[in-house]
C-alpha cells in the first residue's frame, strides 16, 4: 500500500515538474508575440521581415496554406494576421496547462493584452486591439471560465443580436471592460459591461448578464445602446443592484427604447416619425432614461422617461 502511494506521489511530482517548464515557455512566447504585435502599425503600407516577426516557415504554412512561397517581407495586414494567430494559439496553450489555475493572470502578460476578471477570479475576458486600421476600433476577445481548477474557453460572436438561433453565442466579440458579480439564492451572476467605437463618431455600449450552470452559461439579460455620444451611457450601482441607462437620441438611436428580453417587455416613447422630426426633417432630440433593477434572476425595467430637449430656436 505504501509502495503504491509512493508511486502515485512520484508520478504527480514528475507531471508537475514537466508542466512547469512548458507553462513558462508558453507564457514567455506569448509575451514575445504580444510585444511584436504592439510594434505593428495598422495604418499605411508597411512591410515586416519574418525575422522581425519571429515567425518560421511552419507558421507561414499554417497561415497561408501549402501554396505559400518563401518571401523576404510580409505586408501589414498579413503580418497582423500571423501574429494574431500566434497569440491565439499561445494563450490557449497557456490556459490549458494543468498549472494555469495557479497563475496571477492580472500581472502576467504584456500590457497590450487586457485581462478583466470577475471578483471570484473565475470568469475572465482577455482582449487585444484588432488593429483593423479603420475607424471601427474592434477588439479580439477570449472568454474563459475556471471550473474545478480547469479553464474552459467559451465562444464569442460579433453580433448585436446575441440570441441568434444559428449562433447561440452570448458573449460579445469586442470584449468587456468590467465584470461585476451578483450573488442571489446561492447562484453567482456575472454582469459584463463593454463598449466599442464602430466609426469616427459611433459608439456602442452593451451589458450581458449570465450565470454558470451545468458546464455552460445561461444568458439572463442583455442591453445595448448605439449612439454618437462617447460618454458612458450604462452605469451599474452595486449597492442598489440597478442599471441606469441615460442617452440622448440621434440618427443612430432616433427614439427612446428600453427592453427586458427575459420578460419580453419593451418600451419606446410611442412617438411616430412625424412627431420625432422637425419641419426641416432634423431630429428632435430627446433625453432618454431607463432604470433596470436586479430582481434575483434578471434585470427588470422599473422606470423610464423620454423628454424633448429644449432648443434656443
Amino acid at each position: 500500500m505504501k509502495y503504491t502511494y509512493s508511486i502515485v506521489i512520484l508520478f504527480l511530482f514528475v507531471v508537475s515538474a514537466t508542466a512547469q517548464p512548458k507553462l513558462k515557455k508558453s507564457i514567455d512566447d506569448l509575451n514575445l508575440y504580444l510585444s511584436v504585435y504592439d510594434s505593428l502599425r495598422s495604418h499605411g503600407e508597411h512591410y515586416y521581415t519574418p525575422k522581425l516577426l519571429k515567425v518560421t516557415r511552419e507558421d507561414m504554412l499554417k497561415e497561408f496554406g501549402e501554396s505559400f512561397e518563401p518571401i523576404d517581407s510580409i505586408e501589414t495586414f498579413e503580418s497582423i494576421g500571423i501574429i494574431q494567430s500566434k497569440i491565439d494559439e499561445l494563450l490557449r496553450q497557456t490556459l490549458t496547462n494543468k498549472k494555469a489555475s495557479t497563475l496571477e493572470l492580472e500581472t502576467l502578460f504584456h500590457e497590450n493584452l487586457s485581462v478583466v476578471l470577475s471578483k471570484d477570479k473565475k470568469l475572465i475576458n482577455f482582449s487585444i486591439d484588432a488593429k483593423s486600421g479603420g475607424s471601427y476600433q474592434s477588439r479580439i476577445s477570449w472568454i474563459y471560465y475556471l471550473n474545478n481548477d480547469v479553464f474552459k474557453e467559451y465562444p464569442v460572436h460579433d453580433k448585436w443580436d446575441l440570441r441568434d438561433q444559428e449562433s447561440p453565442t452570448i458573449f460579445e466579440a469586442n470584449g468587456y471592460y468590467d465584470i461585476k458579480t451578483i450573488t442571489s439564492s446561492k447562484t453567482t451572476y456575472y454582469l459584463l459591461l463593454g463598449s466599442v467605437k464602430t466609426c469616427g463618431s459611433c459608439y456602442v455600449d452593451y451589458v450581458t448578464l449570465v450565470h454558470f450552470e451545468k458546464d455552460d452559461f445561461d444568458l439572463d439579460f442583455e442591453f445595448a445602446i448605439d449612439s454618437r455620444d462617447y460618454d458612458e451611457k450604462i452605469v451599474f450601482d452595486e449597492t442598489s443592484k440597478t442599471l441606469s441607462v441615460s442617452y440622448v437620441t440621434d440618427d443612430l438611436s432616433e427614439d427612446c427604447f428600453c427592453s427586458n428580453e427575459e420578460y419580453q417587455t419593451y418600451w419606446t416613447d410611442g412617438l411616430t416619425n412625424d412627431e420625432l422630426f422637425n419641419d426641416d426633417e432634423t431630429l428632435k432630440q430627446q433625453s432618454c432614461r431607463c432604470l433596470f433593477k436586479f430582481n434575483g434572476k434578471t434585470f427588470e425595467l422599473t422606470k423610464r422617461s423620454a423628454e424633448f430637449i429644449k432648443t434656443n430656436d
